[in-house]
């Protein structure tokens, strides 16, 4: 993709005498035309035709007339106020091939970044209660965008801010602490721990001393009761070994697992710089900072402090981005936070008022964002209500191994055995990229309508459809080699090779091998790792099409069946790269 843009767009500039810093510019701005046969990439006139003082299509017939065709450009057509270019298959062929072949597992990598570093805050399951199914998606998404950022050259902080405070833990204690039973907890944790805390608001609901003995518990751990606080910890530290249990299941790790408690000592001097600095003004007892102004609309004050004294979440934030800055000057500080864009922009409009009063030199609110996400509808597991993840896991995993041993029962020949252990690690990897995908299918801000049914489908737009594909891959080189085809370790583009793939289905895979680093870069930038999904289920699409239609493997024609096996060699490597991206693992058989 690079090399064939860079090309084109060092001619458009040349005849368009536009300076050198402008051809990125121009390779960028390459689209394709509504139908095939009216080009194989198009270049808009528009920005051009003030410059020339003359129309878009005016732009493009000149430029149709003045270009010559080369070896790579076999011809230009002028389609109103768009240049339609026409490329030589054979020589295309080849540059993409040697591109993706040339740079194997960096193909699509860019430095947009520069070694900028991106907090990534994701996931954020609560201390003392299950991972449940609601945090799925803020947990694959942040997964998904780590990954493409660092893609895209940017070294990536993993924040996982627990919900580790707050008045629920008064309540945790006083259960524990009235009727616990510590071979319960050993065996259970958070089960039992929820147990506990739904049990002590039952009492609190018939009687107000259970209520106001749980208040004085938590008041007690916010002034650092050395008893309640090595309480609290032990909950803690039980609840964070349980979810990184399930984090390596899921195959995740973070940098920082510092929560709410965290920012504690952090939060009153951040409110009192506000006060300080004449950005918060009292509001009936509460202490606020007026944000419409920022925000340029009609939205409530960020409130700091209560009228009872206590701080807000919107003050936490405002301790932690700063804390943020403070350790990492970061290039982007990102919060992977479903349906909660008011509260973020007060949050950062409030951190730019104070940015201004306190002469802060650089404006990083400006660099803080919110990136939310669309809900999960229709999600229930086979145990009950309550719809915790490892709950769901369980069943995906359950569900793919069911699927399996149907398949191999109707159709027992079109399947490869698998001992035991495999069936396990497949129907976990099946399992896991139906309900990844399920997620990423769609743009972030759609909900979402899970079925279990659709998302375990090896036909049509799901993880377990990508990951089929790649294992049909893998088995056309198993047969190439029980073939005799020698495959090399490392694929090189032969000019003869690429000269026999110019059929319509292999032009169209080409084409679409050279669009992935701009599907990566879309990605990155929108924040939206649904841009791959969509890229991939289009590229395997085109792969199975081109498989239906043609044969791959013909001892009779060696220099053709090479050609093929090259070009689905390069659809495997990128495949592999986009599922990478979205966390899904690749299966040698199914």
């Amino acid at each position: 993709m690079v090399r064939i843009n860079e090309h084109l767009a060092g001619r458009l500039a040349a005849a368009l005498n536009l300076p050198d810093s402008e051809r990125e510019l121009v390779a960028r701005s390459f689209s394709l035309p509504p139908r095939p046969g009216m080009g194989d990439l198009a270049f808009p006139c528009f920005p051009y035709a003030k410059i020339l003082k003359t129309s878009p299509a005016a732009v493009a017939q000149r430029l149709a007339g003045q270009i010559e065709p080369d070896s790579l450009l076999s011809r230009l057509e002028a389609q109103g106020p768009y240049l339609n270019l026409f490329l030589n298959r054979p020589e295309a062929v080849r540059l993409v091939l040697d591109e993706v072949f040339t740079q194997s597992r960096d193909y699509g990598r860019q430095d947009l970044g520069r070694g900028g570093l991106i907090v990534l805050d994701y996931s954020h399951p609560n201390i003392a209660k299950p991972f449940h199914f609601g945090h799925l998606r803020s947990t694959y998404l942040g997964m998904e965008l780590a990954a493409i950022f660092e893609f895209l050259g940017y070294k990536v902080w993993r924040k996982n801010y627990l919900g580790d405070w707050g008045t629920q833990f008064g309540f945790i204690i006083y259960a524990w602490r009235t009727y616990g039973e510590e071979a319960l907890l050993r065996e259970r944790t958070i089960d039992y721990l929820v147990e506990l805390y739904i049990k002590a608001n039952k009492e609190a609901e018939d009687d107000s001393r259970v209520r106001e003995a749980a208040r004085e518990y938590f008041r007690r751990l916010e002034e650092g009761d050395p008893e309640i606080v090595a309480l609290w910890s032990r909950f803690r530290e039980l609840s964070l070994a349980a979810f990184k249990r399930t984090y390596d299941r899921l195959g995740i790790a973070f940098d920082s697992y510092e929560g709410e408690a965290a920012v504690n000592t952090r939060v009153a001097p951040v409110v009192e710089r506000f006060l300080k600095a004449g950005v918060a003004r009292a509001s009936e007892g509460a202490i606020v900072v007026d944000v419409a102004d920022v925000i340029g609309r009609e939205i409530a004050p960020c409130m700091l402090r209560k009228s009872d004294g206590a701080t807000t979440y919107a003050a936490r934030d405002c301790a932690e981005a700063i804390d943020r800055w403070e350790k990492h000057r970061f290039a982007a500080n990102i919060y992977v936070v479903a349906r909660q864009e008011d509260h973020f922009a007060q949050v950062f409009a409030a951190l730019k008022k104070l940015a201004a009063a306190e002469g802060w030199g650089v404006d990083w609110p400006e660099r803080c964002e919110n990136v939310s996400f669309g809900y999960v509808k229709g999600m229930s597991t086979r145990k009950g209500q309550a719809v915790w993840l490892d709950d769901v896991l369980d069943e995906a995993r359950d569900r793919a191994k069911a699927l399996r041993k149907h398949n191999e029962e109707v159709s027992p020949e079109r399947l490869p055995s698998l001992s035991p252990q495999e069936l396990e690690v497949v129907s976990e990897a099946v399992g896991q990229a139906a309900l990844i995908y399920a997620n990423v299918a769609a743009k972030r801000l759609s909900d979402i309508t899970f079925d279990w049914d659709k998302v375990l489908q090896f036909e049509g737009n799901t993880g377990p459809y990508l990951q089929y594909t790649y294992a049909r891959m893998a088995g056309i080189f198993r047969k190439a080699r029980e073939n005799g085809f020698s495959l090399p370790d490392r694929w090189e583009a032969r000019a003869e090779d690429c000269a026999r793939l110019i059929s319509d289905e292999e032009w169209s895979l080409i084409l679409k091998l050279r669009l992935f680093p701009q599907a990566v870069r879309r990605a990155g930038e929108q924040r939206e790792p649904h841009e791959i999904a969509k890229y991939l289920y289009e590229l395997a699409t085109l792969f199975n099409h081109f498989y239906h239609r043609h044969k791959v493997i013909n001892p009779e024609d060696a220099r053709l069946t090479r050609a093929r096996l090259g070009l689905i060699e390069a659809v495997r490597i990128v495949l592999t790269a986009g599922l990478g991206l979205l966390g899904i693992r690749t299966l040698e058989a199914m």
